[in-house]
């Protein structure tokens, strides 16, 4: 036989030992024999270099149950990880009958190696609520670990020790202050020169702060009042004047959009007569995201594939929904919002457009290495990228969205407010953003201007925003819970900050 037969043959054995010791009998002659307790052996074999070797190996320590525990506690202490890793995998294998290897693998948590943390969180799972009272804690802990499937396994394993609800939004000030400490250290590792965040809590604003530099050559502290691009996040704003003007019966979601406004950038493609509101919305238009040289200079606008056939965002579907906007209204965009939404809901400094007036608030983009980029001043609104905000007037859209009182005359109707959280398409090329707990996302879908994540704990409505001019931002709502989050930056690596900073808090 060969090293590698001979090896898997004896753990083969040692299985067989596990659980039937006369079954040694059975073994052919010259065969490597293994006699009396099989634990030491099996042990050994965690150390193989042979992956199917540990894996039989851990099989047959499960199978053995709580007779192996002793041993396999003892090598999640072993100086090498496959055999720390191996013991985990083996312990959960047990089950139930773990129970005494819970301290041990609640300090496997902690390990150098992902491989073993996740090992023992799903170990602990596997143990079940006997686990509870000693692996709680410690596994809220995990669904903050730097690795994603060390939280998803984390998550997991809370909901098998206690199905009623162990896994729970962390408290008001335990994510505050989560917030204060990691804002600060995410900022000077990425280079982030300013942020400010607000929090939505019972459906209404309840925290803002606002963290550095407005501008890192003139360094302007970043306030609550201080302004940001919101970039892409401006797409969920304008869907909200989109679906009032359904709601007054003055555009219809599915009316093609040439009834309203011909499309002279378009080539003579027959299908363009086929885009809609709903699809400029869902991002289903077909239209690419900008088109080559921008839309400012008004080129060719090919079709990329049949309009309402799948999921393709495109800010140049949202270009040519905001003229119809215009067109129907009789107005240009940013007055039309002032008037029928900022100005009701108290966003004093919410724009569309660059002003003098605004410009003192507002800060300035910063590359990656955390250098001045020019400012941006965009005279000319587009529904895609140009709305300025702060976090707080941003988060207070969030809660007018969330109330339930929809009487007000900017509110949207039920109807209308239920077509826009609703799964109007899959996004499977967008991969959910990561969050820890019944937070962390299931599957992407598409609303109508917003994002969608599927959770174990309901829907999580988001939508991000990244300019060239060096800005990056997200939003996020639970609707189900009335609490939200906006996180504004002026760094280009912002993304990554606010990505690592809502992958520890959740949805709160």
């Amino acid at each position: 036989m060969g090293i590698r037969f001979a090896r898997r043959f004896a753990a083969g054995l040692a299985i067989a030992l596990g659980a039937a010791p006369s079954l040694a009998a059975q073994a052919p002659p010259g065969a490597p024999q293994a006699a009396g307790d099989p634990v030491p052996a099996l042990i050994a074999a965690l150390a193989d270099p042979d992956p199917y070797v540990n894996g039989e190996a851990a099989d047959a320590l499960g199978r053995i149950g709580a007779a192996g525990v002793p041993a396999l506690v003892r090598a999640l202490e072993d100086p090498q990880e496959n055999v720390r890793w191996c013991a985990a995998i083996a312990l959960g294998k047990v089950g139930p009958d773990a129970r005494p290897a819970v301290p041990a693998l609640v300090r496997a948590l902690g390990d150098a190696s992902a491989n073993v943390r996740y090992g023992a969180a799903i170990a602990l799972g596997a143990i079940g609520p006997a686990a509870a009272r000693d692996a709680r804690e410690a596994l809220r802990e995990s669904l903050h670990d730097a690795d994603a499937d060390v939280r998803a396994g984390a998550a997991w394993a809370l909901g098998a020790i206690d199905p009623a609800g162990s896994v729970r939004a962390p408290d008001w000030d335990a994510t505050i202050a989560t917030i204060d400490r990691l804002t600060p250290q995410l900022m000077e590792e990425l280079h982030v020169p300013g942020v400010s965040i607000a929090l939505v809590r019972d459906r209404q604003v309840a925290w803002a702060k606002g963290y550095g530099v407005a501008d890192a050559a003139k360094r302007t502290p970043v306030t609550t009042a201080t302004l940001f691009e919101a970039a892409s996040m401006t797409k969920p704003v304008f869907a909200w004047s989109v679906l009032k003007l359904v709601d007054e019966r003055k555009l219809k979601l599915d009316r093609p959009l040439v009834d309203y406004l011909e499309e002279p950038a378009l080539p003579d493609q027959p299908e363009r007569r086929l885009i809609t509101a709903r699809m400029a919305l869902s991002h289903t238009a077909g239209l690419p995201n900008w088109r080559k040289g921008g839309e400012e200079r008004d080129g060719p606008l090919p079709l990329l594939y049949r309009p309402g056939s799948r999921f393709g965002y495109s800010g140049e579907a949202m270009f040519y929904l905001q003229r119809v906007v215009e067109q129907v209204t009789g107005e240009p965009l940013d007055a039309y919002a002032k008037r029928t939404l900022f100005a009701p809901l108290g966003l004093a400094s919410t724009s569309y457009a660059w002003t003098e007036a605004l410009d003192p608030q507002l800060a300035t983009g910063h590359a990656a290495d955390g250098t001045v980029l020019p400012r941006a001043r965009y005279t000319h609104p587009n529904a895609a990228y140009t709305l300025v905000t702060t976090p707080g007037e941003y988060a207070r859209f969030l809660a007018a969205i969330m109330k339930p009182d929809r009487s007000a005359p900017w509110a949207l109707s039920r109807r209308s407010l239920e077509a826009m959280l609703s799964h109007q398409v899959a996004a499977d090329a967008r991969e959910p953003i990561q969050r820890p707990g019944r937070a962390r996302g299931l599957s992407t879908f598409w609303g109508l201007g917003w994002g969608i994540n599927t959770t174990a704990a309901g829907d999580v409505v988001y939508h991000s925003g990244s300019n060239g001019t060096g800005f990056r931002c997200y939003s996020q709502f639970s609707p189900t819970r009335g609490s939200g989050i906006v996180i504004m930056t002026n760094g280009a690596n912002g993304g990554e900050l606010w990505a690592r900073l809502v992958s520890a808090v959740g949805d709160l």
